[in-house]
């Protein structure tokens, strides 16, 4: 009987791989189309987590370049003129807003996590594209309106001259179908 072995783990390279791969996949969806700046981009993320991971044995490759990639982000923003936590999920969701906000052609993909701050038009764009609280909601006193089913209001004296009137349409339609098919069967036989 053999001893019970570890469940099967990937290579090393394999798991940085797959990080590469999740890095490159979180910077396109910030919309950098170049597929050159996002394989350097992913690049130079994964070296730096590689050389944080030396630091942290136990923690996964994903996470480590996850962290990195974050990190990189938050700083960006925070050279463009955002200020915040990074690491806070709110504020992360805010500049990735502002950042779609105003990605229409105020920021090309060349200046997203570059080293040196985004030109003042693109800091400003990014300001500008925080969705800022609105107004507080006030209570009115305004009556509710009457609820409308679409029935008949028995007591209208109108709804019962109107419902004979629509009996009366309907019966002689129906009575003007029944003579065309009466007459179309009498013509065949």
């Amino acid at each position: 009987m053999q001893p019970c072995q570890a469940p099967f783990s990937p290579p090393a390279e394999t798991a940085w791989d797959e990080a590469f791969l999740r890095v490159e996949s979180y910077l396109r969806a910030h919309h950098i189309e170049s597929r050159v700046r996002l394989n350097q981009l992913a690049t130079d993320i994964i070296r730096e987590a590689r050389e944080q991971a030396r630091t942290r044995p136990g923690e996964a490759p994903v996470t480590t370049a996850m962290q990195v990639t974050h990190a990189r982000i938050g700083k960006w923003f925070e050279q463009a003129g955002l200020r915040g936590d990074w690491s806070d999920e709110r504020v992360r969701v805010r500049g990735r807003l502002a950042l779609l906000l105003t990605h229409t052609n105020a920021l090309p993909g060349d200046n997203f996590l570059d080293a040196e701050p985004p030109p003042p038009r693109v800091a400003a764009a990014l300001a500008s594209g925080v969705l800022r609280p609105g107004p507080e909601i006030r209570f009115t006193n305004m009556p509710a309106a009457p609820l409308a089913f679409g029935f008949d209001d028995p007591g209208d004296p109108n709804s019962a001259r109107q419902s004979r009137g629509e009996v009366m349409r309907a019966a002689m339609l129906w009575l003007a179908i029944v003579a065309i098919y009466g007459v179309a069967w009498a013509a065949s036989h």
